[in-house]
């Protein structure tokens, strides 16, 4: 009783604590905010991680903000937290706060922001969506997001081509009627990606993309491919001192292939 009675006292005084910080400065606030939000995911408990999340909900339109651009940042920020997988995660609430800061991004000249809010959106709803529709309406915001991050933005580009293949995969795993279909569109942004990441530089981000790329393949069943994928991608992880992520691509090549060390 005494060890539950401190916990509520603790949450209390952290409750009172972050209302007192929106109020003098929501960004800043919400930097450590997140940060602790964080270490609730990692380490729990999540009924506090909900009882945060659900006072700033209940909160934040009344929060004060110097100029309409800062609170729509703010607003995105907060999106994509409720948009992300965790003991919080709510993606109705982190719909109504995307809608909002689109509604801001979408009448000001600041395409970065416009294209980075569709983005994080269409992620949210890639990462929490359990119908076609959702993953449908992601893939349509990935879309607007990749028409200002084109070719002169490719680093950008390659992103959410890379979170762009991955909800492909998942609308295809949702509609099989459309599977094919969805996979080949999958395969398609995986390759581009790992292409922009291969010119730039981003070993790891490029074998990341290789390694979905060898996923969305093996469900198409194009297998030589596939393999090819695993172990470019097993190799570059090995590069990079990332021996578990090679592992777990030499094991999806085996599953293809047969084991190396049988192979002729």
């Amino acid at each position: 009783m005494a060890e539950q009675a401190e916990a509520e006292a603790d949450a209390d005084a952290l409750l009172r604590h972050f209302r007192t910080a929106f109020a003098a400065d929501p960004a800043r606030a919400y930097s450590e905010w997140y940060r602790a939000q964080e270490e609730l995911r990692e380490k729990g408990p999540a009924a506090l991680a909900r009882g945060l999340a659900d006072d700033l909900w209940s909160e934040h339109d009344a929060l004060s903000f110097a100029t309409e651009a800062d609170r729509a940042r703010f607003l995105h920020n907060l999106a994509v937290f409720f948009g992300s997988s965790g003991p919080a995660a709510d993606l109705s609430r982190a719909r109504e706060l995307f809608g909002r800061a689109l509604d801001h991004f979408s009448s000001d000249d600041d395409g970065g922001w416009r294209a980075r809010a569709h983005h994080n959106f269409a992620t949210a709803l890639s990462n929490l969506g359990e119908d076609p529709e959702l993953l449908q309406e992601s893939v349509l915001l990935f879309e607007r997001a990749l028409a200002w991050r084109n070719q002169e933005r490719e680093i950008a580009r390659g992103v959410t081509l890379h979170n762009m293949g991955r909800a492909l995969h998942r609308w295809a795993e949702l509609d099989p009627a459309r599977s094919s279909e969805l996979l080949e569109r999958s395969s398609a942004a995986f390759s581009e990606a790992v292409e922009i990441r291969g010119r730039h530089g981003l070993d790891e981000g490029r074998a990341l993309s290789l390694f979905q790329l060898g996923l969305a393949l093996e469900a198409l069943g194009t297998v030589g491919e596939a393999a090819r994928a695993f172990e470019d991608a097993a190799a570059e992880f090995d590069r990079l001192g990332k021996s578990n992520s090679a592992a777990v691509a030499r094991l999806r090549l085996e599953a293809l292939t047969g084991p190396l060390d049988r192979r002729v």
